[in-house]
């Protein structure tokens, strides 16, 4: 039996980042606000709060560790910045449950990216558990989906690809700074949104308060841990953990907006849950690594 204590900790990073990320639902439906008004206001939050902490944590050499990173690091932090505009846009174009159920595709664009550029391959245990996350995922929204068509592909697809690509790159370059790329990844945000938008991005005063709670902490806090935790588990296991955001999302709305689940949900989510349980104590109990 073996366990490896670099994987575990890396698990622990990324599963703590989404279980602080999975507010998000939460507060933008606090917010009253929703599609690309509240990805700008979300993106731009996170530009501010971690260019605050970046400028105070590498003091002078901000500035050189940008143009030391260049366009390489630039890549991530455009990932970053488009995987959350694009589910905004598949959001609003094929609705929520198939946006939703699309992100279930990350682990594969992760694994699929990391063998092509990296000739690193995935776990078959991790690839069979992702399948068994969509599965439960579907089930969640079986009473909400109708046959998705490739329109609904197209617009929904861009935010796993974006993401599993980011997870993936980021494992292979453990040392590009991360709060450099995350902070400027919401700019790229902010300014996608803004053009997405059409520069409608007005909301009342009352609204930006969970935006600001959203882009202050949450987002910055969960990005960087799960950025961080690419160093010890791999891109198929975050993207995987990460798709965990689906059900505690609606459990968070359920605690505190009193909007209960249904049994497909409570199902659903039991599944989902149950298959990253099971890849991750097998990962690091029972497989040698």
């Amino acid at each position: 039996m073996g366990h490896d204590r670099s994987y575990v900790k890396g698990i622990l990073i990324t599963f703590v980042a989404v279980l602080v990320l999975s507010s998000d639902a939460l507060l933008i439906r606090m917010s009253g606000t929703s599609g690309f008004k509240a990805g700008f206001w979300r993106a731009l939050f996170t530009f501010i709060s971690l260019a605050l902490l970046f400028g105070v944590t590498r003091k002078g050499k901000a500035f050189a560790i940008i143009k030391e990173g260049g366009a390489r690091m630039l890549f991530s932090s455009l990932l970053w910045g488009a995987s959350g505009v694009f589910f905004s846009l598949g959001v609003s174009y094929s609705g929520a449950a198939v946006a939703l159920v699309m992100i279930g595709l990350a682990p594969f664009f992760a694994s699929a990216h990391s063998y092509l550029l990296y000739r690193t391959k995935a776990h078959p245990l991790t690839l069979l558990a992702a399948v068994g996350a969509i599965g439960g995922i579907v089930y969640m929204y079986s009473a909400q989906l109708e046959a998705i068509d490739y329109t609904d592909f197209l617009a929904t697809v861009w935010t796993p690809l974006f993401l599993g690509v980011n997870l993936s790159y980021l494992r292979q370059n453990p040392h590009y700074d991360r709060i450099a790329i995350c902070t400027m990844g919401g700019l790229i945000g902010a300014l996608l949104a803004l053009v997405f938008a059409k520069l409608d991005i007005g909301v009342p005063v009352a609204s930006l308060l969970p935006l600001l709670l959203l882009g202050s902490l949450v987002i910055p806090f969960s990005q960087l841990s799960i950025s961080w935790g690419t160093r010890y588990i791999p891109a198929a296991e975050s993207a995987l953990i990460a798709s965990l955001e689906t059900i505690i999302g609606i459990f968070y709305v359920w605690i505190f907006l009193s909007e209960r689940p249904t049994a497909h949900t409570i199902v659903g989510g039991a599944i989902v849950f149950g298959c990253i349980l099971f890849n991750t104590l097998a990962q690091a109990y029972w497989i040698e690594r």
